[in-house]
Order: structure tokens, then C-alpha cells, then sequence
């Protein structure tokens, strides 16, 4: 209607031949992340497939399951926070506890790769577990377990136990690996902090299996 510079619905055709297409390119893992955090962050243990079937029920639209894995990832980093920023700083949480624990000590270990900084050995020893030692029995339990998260790594720990059967969780690290020169790393700092070799020679260190 080139009179009135209009359209005018003339006919309709009702019944449709063409192929439905449940893969939509505009709908990206960042926009589907912040619809799906308060799901993340009820049910931060949901698996990638309970994703992939939500967008579909809800959107009906089908996304790939490399794309709902990337979806959870970014929303649970909104959720929790992000790791890279964690580790970020991690000179902010040495910091924080030396000046709510006086006397601790505590080692952060960094290597220099290509100019950037890149955190490798985290070790703490709070003034507190160090006075209690002393009326622990003289034998150290020391253990190592996986850490599962992004950039994996393993925690080693040390404890004594004293007069009342008490557990005490003497100092802990956290390392790239567990093997002899993170063991040494480890061991090394903590009998310094327990009194020297003296000490160390007169303790019995235990490894649980």
C-alpha cells in the first residue's frame, strides 16, 4: 500500500513445510550462564547433562554438551568466585594470617615463568598449634591428598596427638606434587618451627597409608 506506506495482510498460509532448527547461535555459554546461576547456586552439584536437558525443556533449543560444561564453569565462577582470582590473593590470605595469628609462619613460594608470576608452594604454621605441640605426644602423623580443583596440586599435613587422644593439626601445605623435594620443603620448615633438629631427632614420624 505504497499510498499510506504500509503493509496489508493480504493472505495466510497456516501450515508450515520448512524444518525446524533447535540450534540457535545467538544463544551463547555467557548469556546462558547468568540464567542459569541461581540453578548453579541451589544446586552447585548439578551434572553438565541437567543443564543441557533445562535449556532444552525451557528454551527448546539444543546446545552441545562442551557448551553446558562451559555454562556451569562460568557460573559457578560468579557463584564461588574464580580460581585465577583466588590464587590472585593469595599474598592477601598470608598477610591476613599473620596479622590475626602473631608469631605463625607462614611461606609463599612463587616461580618466575616468562615474567609472570606463577604460585607453586603455599606453608602455614599458626603460632597456636605451635605452643600445643609441646604437650603432645612426640610423634608426628604425617598424610598428602589430591586437591580437585581446576589447577589440581596436593595438601600435605602433619598432627600430633595429645595427652586426651586429641588430634592437632600441627602445619600444612599445599604443593604442585607430592614427591622427595616437597616432602623435604615441607618437613624442613616444621621442624624449624618445633625447635630445630633437636626436636625432629627425638619424634617419631608416622605416615598413614
Amino acid at each position: 500500500m505504497s499510498a499510506v506506506k504500509s503493509w496489508q495482510l493480504r493472505k495466510i498460509i497456516d501450515e508450515h513445510s520448512c524444518s525446524r532448527d533447535f540450534n540457535v547461535k545467538l544463544m551463547s555459554a555467557k548469556w546462558l550462564s547468568k540464567k542459569m546461576e541461581n540453578t548453579v547456586r541451589e544446586n552447585p552439584h548439578m551434572k553438565v547433562m541437567n543443564i543441557h536437558d533445562k535449556v532444552s525443556r525451557k528454551w527448546n533449543v539444543c546446545i552441545s554438551r562442551n557448551m553446558a560444561f562451559k555454562v556451569k564453569a562460568i557460573a559457578k565462577d560468579v557463584v564461588d568466585g574464580s580460581f585465577t582470582e583466588q590464587y590472585r590473593r593469595i599474598n592477601d590470605y598470608a598477610h591476613e594470617l599473620l596479622r590475626g595469628n602473631l608469631g605463625s609462619t607462614i611461606k609463599v613460594k612463587v616461580e618466575n615463568i616468562d615474567g609472570e608470576v606463577i604460585f607453586s608452594r603455599f606453608y602455614a604454621c599458626l603460632k597456636a598449634c605451635k605452643n600445643s605441640f609441646a604437650a603432645c605426644r612426640p610423634i608426628i602423623g604425617v598424610d598428602g591428598c589430591f586437591l580437585k580443583g581446576k589447577y589440581g596440586g596436593e595438601l600435605l599435613t602433619t598432627v600430633g596427638r595429645d595427652g586426651n587422644d586429641q588430634i592437632l593439626l600441627i602445619a600444612y601445605t599445599i604443593v604442585e606434587v607430592e614427591n622427595k623435594d616437597s616432602w623435604r620443603w615441607f618437613l624442613e620448615l616444621l621442624i624449624d618451627d618445633l625447635g630445630g633438629d633437636a626436636i625432629g631427632a627425638s619424634c617419631t614420624f608416622i605416615l598413614y597409608q
